[in-house]
């Protein structure tokens, strides 16, 4: 190639995804192997907290007997933040993303501050990591069923 003497032809195919190794392709059919209902749940459960944290966010900036203001425009924008967070996450938790499980877990166990966070929080994160759902991820992650 004219102007890149380093570049070779074999640098201009894509790279092959390492974890399914040489020659192997994923098992198209775990993707279409819907998660299993502990996974379902706990998504559930984190997308129902973030829904709850930005609804009682809204009505509080909303309240007129309430000073939103006097808490921090930044704090009330930040909260909703964490809040859609929950929700966006929860949904790729539901589509197979061990990472967003492991962001998850992480947000949920920092936000372990009152009761009816811990009420959604430690099931979502039981059920998350029950035998199912962590053979599941394992699918999904590797391509094989």
């Amino acid at each position: 190639m004219e102007g890149f003497p380093n570049m070779t032809s074999e640098q201009d195919s894509p790279p092959s995804d390492e974890r399914f190794g040489e020659g192997h392709e994923p098992d198209e059919s775990v993707y279409r192997t819907p998660p299993p209902r502990t996974v379902t749940i706990a998504a559930t459960l984190w997308i129902s907290l973030g829904a709850l944290l930005v609804a009682g966010m809204v009505y509080y900036a909303l309240d007129p007997r309430s000073a939103p203001l006097s808490t921090g425009l930044l704090t009330l924008v930040v909260w909703i933040g964490v809040g859609v967070a929950f929700i966006v996450l929860g949904k790729l938790m539901r589509q197979g993303s061990t990472r967003a499980r492991t962001a998850l877990t992480v947000m949920g166990i920092v936000s372990l501050a009152g009761l009816w966070t811990a009420l959604l929080v430690v099931p979502a994160i039981v059920l998350q990591f029950r035998p199912a759902s962590s053979a599941w991820f394992k699918a999904i992650n590797t391509g094989k069923p």
